[in-house]
């Protein structure tokens, strides 16, 4: 987030939204760690268990730039505004592990 716009009212914290079948299905509760990888990166984003996406389909935000979330994205931009191709990439998800040893030794406070 750029931090000169008012989007902390709308959005307090980048999640990563998550259909119930696939929480179930991968063990994850809400407000569950969630490591998701791709071929280029790999970060911990909180569990939004929700309707509000569709099955095999996950969303985040990417208001905040501590969790990174251009780490995941793929390589491929717009040539003009550099802006990266979020909508297509694939990754893999598991519960993450020791997620608050990581950032408190990143200097990151966890909600």
């Amino acid at each position: 987030m750029t931090r000169r716009t008012r989007n902390v009212r709308i959005v307090t914290e980048d999640v990563l939204l998550i259909h119930a079948n696939d929480a179930a299905k991968h063990n994850i509760q809400q407000g569950d760690w969630v490591c998701i990888e791709s071929p280029r990166g790999k970060i911990d984003l909180k569990a939004d268990i929700s309707e509000n996406v569709k099955e095999g389909i996950l969303s985040t935000t990417f208001h905040f730039p501590d969790i990174m979330v251009n780490l995941v994205t793929s390589d491929v931009h717009d040539s003009e505004a550099k802006c990266p191709e979020y909508k297509v990439v694939a990754v893999k998800i598991r519960k993450a592990r020791r997620v608050a040893e990581r950032h408190e030794k990143q200097g990151n406070t966890l909600v």
